[in-house]
């Protein structure tokens, strides 16, 4: 491991029956630095070393066997250790220690860091350090100076000691517990990741996970678009090139990303550090990373989601050469403050054929093929695929059948609904066909059209002009006056395509501080996008306002939300329904974005006769006229009508009897109070 040694003619037999491993290599770089303590803290006076501290015996034992020489153990030490070393590297070992010297640490940086450490290995030479320095159990820097300044040469290096210490500092491998005290007087200590890497081991940190070369997918097994295929052929080699550029892994959450990051590093020969944190921001935890990544041979992934505008840059890491990988979705900026290049592969959700690939691998073999292509209908992420699969396997099994169905398939779904989106987004029941809607002809051919576009969209979008298709989206605004059936007909949209419906809350989204709207917006947006859902925004001129001049810093805010929605509702790839009772207050850009209006009209007396007759059900004693008599003289809403009919069954539920038409008329007379107005049938009179 000594550069100085490295040319020396010496063979690793005295090694011969020792493993070749990260383990045994520290040790026995230990005992070099070992030999160095023996050597200087009694001045080469070995026999006094051992009457002071007996423990040493064991160590300078050792040495002798291993070595063969008497005096000048640590020089004949680290010649056997370098030749050990080009042994190892003849054989393919990888050796954490050998990695940060060819990274840039000297020869001398890693003896610094060995003593350093030395007391970690072990306690006893905490009394050597005490007893040559008073009161510290730690090598000091003035010790470290005074031990390690004589070279064999007769060269005095206590400057290169000072400022390869500093080194240390500096790049993350030491920590100072006392920087208020003179330098001389700094008492570095390792840092225990670090120490623990040095022996091999894993790196095992709240904030950092290792995942090893072995346990990493082969790049041709990874399932991706044909142009995402073509530019992973090419990636290897640029990433192995010099400067190793940044690569970003652009797409929705859960969607390969991190396994494509895992593909590509095991062509490298490399593992991965991956991190879902910004660490970036943090000095310490950024140069640990760094340092790690070496000693464990391993690629840094960084996963961080970025809200449209935000913008992120990379700092230098030190002491790696590795390509730098960022998991990260659509949105966002990224820059590196040093020459790195950029390169970017965008991974889009999967297609319908890709889709099925990923089913009929997750699903067990005895999974009817019917399934898995019905299954793929639903536009979700690959590894919300894998999840979804698993989770509706385990309760179909639960239900005692082998092979899960549409009920087992809706509730796993769910299960990945309700953790990314019932904090922004509440889930409305889906009940029910288009059919039991009762609106004018115009209304239902629009709903139809909406239903196509809906169901065609993926198909569309593939056959479209690529200059002339903004989205796969489907957006649509369903106005009209309160109460005329909008939020119903959505829930009724969902139902007949098969999706869950989600209203978004507009309390917990819109936040009084600057960029936090947006940010809710757009992570209910891309949840939706992901989870293939249908997303209602009820009410939507409250988000979808006329901008307006700016006349105050309120109006400039207010204004880039709307800006913001504009340009996040055109990117969509999801399905997203607006309703509104005042459209005209919806900005015309919005309008213009919409693939589908439809308008709801207040019912006729037709229509009103058949929302009556729906929510009275059969099983009423309400004479026919007089039920038509009320449809066609009170002009209520079809919301109206339904809380008169839920008033008149209570009034019966009551009397313990059928709904009659007193109870009938008793609701209507509320209804209409509470409008402030007067129903215009008159009073039955008892017969």
């Amino acid at each position: 491991m000594n550069a100085p040694h490295e040319s020396a003619d010496v063979t690793p037999g005295a090694f011969a029956d020792l493993p070749m491993a990260a383990a045994q290599h520290l040790r026995m770089a230990l005992f070099g630095v070992i030999a160095r303590v023996i050597e200087s803290c009694t001045e080469g006076d070995i026999a006094a070393a051992l009457q002071k501290h007996p423990f040493l015996a064991d160590y300078v034992e050792e040495l002798h066997l291993r070595s063969g020489a008497r005096e000048f153990l640590a020089a004949h030490w680290w010649k056997l250790v370098c030749a050990w070393e080009r042994e190892a590297a003849l054989r393919g070992v990888f050796l954490p220690l050998v990695a940060l010297r060819d990274a840039g640490l000297g020869a001398l940086e890693l003896e610094l860091l060995l003593a350093v450490g030395l007391v970690e290995e072990d306690p006893r030479f905490g009394n050597v350090f005490e007893a040559a320095q008073r009161n510290e159990r730690r090598p000091t820097f003035g010790l470290l100076m005074a031990w390690w300044r004589d070279h064999e040469d007769g060269e005095d290096r206590a400057d290169a000691v000072r400022s390869g210490l500093q080194r240390l500092i500096d790049h993350g491998l030491l920590q100072l517990s006392n920087p208020e005290a003179p330098r001389a007087d700094w008492a570095p200590a390792p840092v225990l990741p670090i120490w623990d890497g040095l022996r091999g081991e894993a790196p095992t940190l709240r904030w950092l996970q290792f995942k090893s070369y072995e346990a990493l997918p082969a790049l041709e097994k990874h399932v991706a678009p044909a142009a995402v295929q073509v530019a992973c052929a090419s990636l290897p080699e640029l990433l192995a090139s010099r400067p190793a550029p940044v690569l970003l892994l652009r797409g929705p959450v859960h969607n390969g990303r991190k396994t494509l990051a895992g593909a590509l590093a095991r062509e490298l020969g490399k593992s991965v550090l991956v991190v879902r944190e910004a660490v970036f921001e943090d000095d310490i935890r950024w140069r640990l990373l760094g340092v790690l990544s070496t000693m464990t041979n391993a690629v840094p992934v960084i996963e961080l989601e970025l809200a449209p505008g935000e913008s992120r840059m990379l700092p230098a890491m030190p002491l790696t050469d590795s390509p730098l990988f960022v998991v990260t979705g659509r949105h966002g900026a990224w820059g590196s403050a040093v020459s790195r290049p950029m390169l970017v592969i965008d991974l889009p959700l999967p297609d319908a054929a890709q889709r099925v690939h990923h089913w009929n691998a997750a699903l067990p073999e005895g999974a009817p093929r019917e399934f898995s292509e019905r299954a793929a209908q639903m536009r979700l992420a690959s590894g919300n695929i894998r999840t979804v699969a698993a989770s509706a396997c385990g309760l179909a099994k639960l239900a005692g059948r082998d092979a899960p169905g549409a009920d087992e398939l809706r509730r796993a779904s769910r299960m990945l609904q309700s953790a990314r989106l019932e904090t922004l987004a509440t889930r409305l029941e889906s009940r029910g066909a288009l059919g039991d809607l009762a609106v004018d002809d115009n209304t239902r051919e629009e709903l139809a059209a909406l239903v196509s576009r809906c169901r065609w969209r993926e198909a569309l979008a593939s056959e479209a002009v690529a200059v002339a298709m903004g989205s796969i989206g489907v957006r649509a605004l369903f106005a009209g006056p309160s109460g005329t059936g909008k939020t119903l007909a959505a829930r009724l949209l969902a139902a007949e395509l098969g999706k869950d419906v989600y209203r978004v809350d507009l309390a917990a989204t819109v936040n009084k501080y600057l960029g936090e709207t947006e940010k809710n917006l757009n992570q209910v947006l891309n949840a939706a996008e992901e989870l293939d859902v249908v997303l209602l925004l009820d009410e939507g001129d409250a988000l979808m306002t006329n901008r307006t001049d700016v006349a105050s810093s309120n109006d400039r805010y207010a204004n880039l939300e709307t800006n913001f929605l504009l340009q996040r509702i055109e990117s969509f790839e999801g399905i997203l329904l607006v309703t509104t009772n005042a459209a005209d207050r919806i900005d015309r850009a919005f309008a213009r974005r919409m693939d589908v209006v439809v308008n709801f009209r207040a019912p006729d007396e037709w229509q009103r006769y058949g929302i009556l007759s729906l929510h009275l059900g059969k099983t009423h004693e309400i004479d026919e006229e007089w039920l038509q008599d009320a449809a066609r003289r009170c002009s209520l809403s079809g919301g109206q009508w339904r809380n008169v009919a839920t008033q008149a069954r209570l009034l019966a539920l009551q009397d313990g009897r059928d709904i009659t038409a007193d109870h009938l008329y008793a609701a209507l007379t509320r209804e209409y109070r509470k409008t402030g107005g007067l129903c215009p049938l008159r009073p039955i009179r008892a017969a």
